[in-house]
């Protein structure tokens, strides 16, 4: 018996090869979506679950509030976790960690020059033993106990070992010498394997923290290093919270004078579990952080592609219904139970379900391969076979049994003796089963407008983003970060000479050194105007320039003068925002106010001496700050260039641009950037959005429209005694294409209107998230609404059309 049901699900399959085909492109696009999204999440959230007591580690982070807006900060007082060791119950053990910014590892090679080793962030950290009681490295040569005692120790992974020294046994790695930082001479104490799985401790060179820790000043309490940090592994059944009471009244009592002091800023302290570690988006630090919300938001959009793909599936099978009427009629007047055929049914769909699997897999790598820039950095290959195996078997049966349940039922209710009869297909118990296979034509459409119209407005955001006046010309110009170890050079600054050496090179326009005037970065402090009404507090943005940067960015002066040279600060040139913040309404007259910093010498003031038209220092997502652009020698770290001429001659200057940093800066490429591409990185994430909501749309249209077909398919089989009518009658082809596809259209226009309102609301819910956005008007909606019923009419218009053009004689003959 099972030979046979084998044998019609072959040959029913191959027989409607068409629906076949199609039924297997609508489920292999939703299982792809939910294997793609499966992989980025199952990647996400693998990591650091293999770390011992994970419950029990957290990491203590910094809160403010800052401009009447909460922000994050992954570091503490640098004399905290000390504190903590001593006076705070509940903490099992306290591990200090602290990131050294080393831009290469020096090793020394027999008989010659020293061989440059260039690191990444967070690669270089200094610890101490309690780091590797807390992290489970294995240990491959020295002690985990004596290898951090000392100062100017350092343990490597096994990979950073054998690329310091190849063919060199790790056991006589031990005791070799490298150099950080140009001249700091560190000996190697032990060599750990690197983690063999997804983990946020990314450092590869461990430095004893004794080698860089001090005695910290009272002061300190009150300042919060990024590169300060601290994790905690809690006492078993230690409360979470009431440990975090005791950090923020620790460091509130050695803090909060000095607040009082520099203008009541407000900080407080809270414990990050590492489960939460790898989410925590809200803290600026180097590495890959992944979005909560934006991870839930790709489980429902598999979950949306993967239910229109069953829905699909659902109306082309119901579709073919009508052709397998008398089959059905046939085997159930010769005793088949309803729980045979839908048995029956439920195996041709598992079949069509498992080679739409094997179409999957070759769509899912063509996912990969265009649009692997979307997905972190080991995204792709990290692959769990065990729970991959057991997803995708559930997912196999829950397809199966959501896109055959309900076309077998509808088989099984047959009523054999009027099929027979050739009184057509008929149903026990509902005559109008076909309204609910219109319903999920509509919610096919609703979910490819809400689409639509998403990425029309996503697009247009973005549009504005890139033709918007951000205040300064940001074209033509190309910025490189000068190495900070040559920055305090006292015998010759070698900034200067690059700056005047440039300026003499063709297809230069203008050479400055200074923040750039949008970065991701800030630095600010409050600041205090003396007025007549009272003193003005506010906090202001600080950008360190040189004279040349102003012209070079071409912003705008409203008032007053540019700044004259200096090595210090003596002058501010202010922007429009902070010279309202100052209270006045007019920018001319705050030339010549003078500002004080919090914090500093109380005498010492510095006064405006011009203004500049605002421009954004920051993002679309945030408004306008006050900023000051100020002279200090020290803090021009940034190469800023502008190029002239045609495009295409600026090879030809980059070259010569490049010879000359070669010249000055020989043990450090020129690595440079265009500036429209910095800005651009800004909305990398909006960029990355519209790419994924722009994949969705045309997958939702082209499984919406395969409905669609499968729907018009069905009314022309069920309208062609009626068709053939009307045309002997003296119907056009035109008059019965606009029969058959009037329905289908008040069908789109229904799940347009219905999309419609929720549409709005998510977009513009989306769009708050921007200080400076678009507005939503009514011909988007339109737009998108018009372009809806465009594609369902081409879609409806080849079986209409089909049906149309039929001979009604053969119509009439086959009824």
């Amino acid at each position: 018996m099972i030979s046979n049901y084998i044998k019609i699900a072959r040959r029913q399959l191959w027989r409607n090869r068409l629906f076949t085909g199609l039924n297997m492109v609508g489920l292999s696009i939703g299982v792809s979506a939910c294997w793609i999204i499966y992989q980025l999440v199952s990647f996400e959230f693998g990591f650091d679950t293999r770390i011992p007591n994970r419950d029990r580690i957290v990491r203590a982070v910094s809160r403010f509030v800052f401009d009447g807006k909460e922000q994050g900060n992954p570091g503490i007082p640098l004399p905290m976790p000390e504190a903590v060791r001593q006076q705070i119950g509940g903490v099992e053990r306290v591990v200090p960690l602290r990131l050294t910014w080393v831009e290469t590892i020096q090793v020394p090679q027999p008989g010659g020059k020293p061989q440059s080793f260039p690191t990444e962030d967070d690669q270089v950290i200094a610890v101490d033993s309690n780091y590797f009681r807390m992290v489970p490295y294995t240990w491959l040569a020295g002690k985990p106990d004596v290898s951090l005692n000392q100062p100017n120790q350092i343990v490597l992974t096994q990979s950073q070992a054998t690329a310091f020294f190849p063919k060199t046994d790790l056991r006589q790695v031990v005791g070799k010498t490298i150099t950080l930082w140009d001249t700091l001479a560190v000996q190697v104490t032990g060599v750990v394997q690197d983690l063999p799985f997804l983990s946020d401790f990314r450092g590869k060179e461990f430095l004893s923290l004794a080698t860089i820790k001090r005695k910290y000043e009272p002061a300190e309490w009150s300042n919060t290093n990024s590169d300060s940090q601290m994790y905690a592994v809690l006492s078993p059944g230690a409360d979470i919270n009431q440990v975090e009471a005791q950090i923020n009244a620790l460091s509130s009592k050695h803090s909060e004078e000095f607040f009082k002091k520099w203008g009541g800023a407000k900080r407080w302290h809270k414990l990050q579990p590492l489960a939460d570690l790898h989410f925590g988006t809200d803290y600026r630090e180097h590495g890959h952080r992944a979005d909560k919300s934006v991870l839930y938001g790709l489980m429902g959009l598999a979950a949306f592609i993967l239910v229109l793909a069953v829905i699909n599936y659902i109306n082309l099978a119901s579709a073919q219904i009508p052709q397998r009427a008398r089959e059905i009629g046939i085997r159930k007047t010769l005793g088949s139970r309803r729980r045979t055929l839908i048995l029956q049914f439920l195996g041709e769909t598992a079949v069509i379900t498992g080679l739409s699997f094997t179409l999957s897999y070759g769509l899912s790598h063509l996912f990969f391969r265009h649009y692997n820039d979307l997905l972190p950095a080991g995204a792709r290959e990290f692959v769990d076979w065990p729970l991959l195996v057991l997803f995708l078997a559930g997912l196999l049966i829950l397809i199966t049994l959501l896109a055959g349940l309900y076309p077998g039922w509808l088989i099984a209710r047959f009523q054999p003796v009027t099929v027979l009869r050739g009184q057509g297909f008929a149903i026990e118990g509902s005559p109008k089963r076909i309204t609910l296979r219109k319903s999920l034509i509509v919610f096919q459409f609703f979910i490819a407008q809400l689409f639509i119209v998403g990425a029309l407005i996503i697009n247009q955001q973005l549009r504005y983003f890139i033709q918007a006046d951000m205040g300064f010309a940001h074209d033509a110009i190309i910025t490189a970060q000068i190495p900070w170890k040559t920055m305090m050079e006292t015998k010759l600054d070698k900034r200067d000479a690059l700056r005047d050496e440039l300026k003499h090179i063709a297809g230069v326009s203008m050479v400055s050194l200074g923040t750039q005037p949008a970065s991701r970065g800030y630095s600010s402090n409050i600041h205090e105007y003396k007025s007549r009404k009272g003193i003005v507090s506010f906090n202001l943005f600080r950008k360190y320039v040189d004279t040349e940067y102003i012209p070079l960015y071409q912003m705008p002066l409203v008032a007053g003068r540019n700044l004259q040279p200096s090595d210090t600060t003596r002058e501010y040139v202010i922007n429009e925002t902070a010279a309202r913040e100052m209270g006045f309404a007019r920018p001319a007259d705050a030339v010549g106010a003078f500002l004080k910093e919090s914090g500093g010498d109380a005498n010492r003031t510095v006064p405006v001496v011009g203004v500049v038209k605002d421009f954004h220092a920051q993002s679309f997502h945030e408004k306008i700050k006050p900023i000051a652009l100020m002279a200090n020698r020290e803090s021009l770290s940034m190469l800023n260039v502008r190029l002239s001429g045609r495009s295409d001659s600026w090879p030809k200057t980059i070259s010569a641009i490049t010879r000359t940093w070669q010249k000055l800066y020989p043990d450090m490429p020129f690595e440079y950037k265009f500036y429209d591409e910095t800005i651009g990185d800004f909305y990398r994430k909006e960029q990355q959005l519209s790419r994924i909501i722009n994949l969705a749309t045309g997958v939702a249209i082209l499984i919406s429209c395969l409905g669609l077909f499968g729907l018009a398919t069905l009314t022309a089989h069920q309208r062609t005694k009626e068709i053939g009518i009307r045309k002997v009658l003296g119907a056009s082809v035109a008059g019965v294409v606009a029969l058959l596809s009037k329905d289908f259209v008040k069908l789109v226009l229904m799940a347009i209107l219905l999309a419609s309102p929720l549409a709005w609301y998510a977009m513009h819910r989306w769009l708050e998230g921007f200080a400076y956005r678009i507005d939503i008007e009514w011909w988007m909606f339109a737009a998108a609404g018009l372009l809806a019923v465009a594609i369902a009419l081409i879609t409806i218009s080849f079986q209409s059309i089909k049906a149309a053009v039929v001979n009604p004689v053969k119509s009439l003959r086959a009824e």
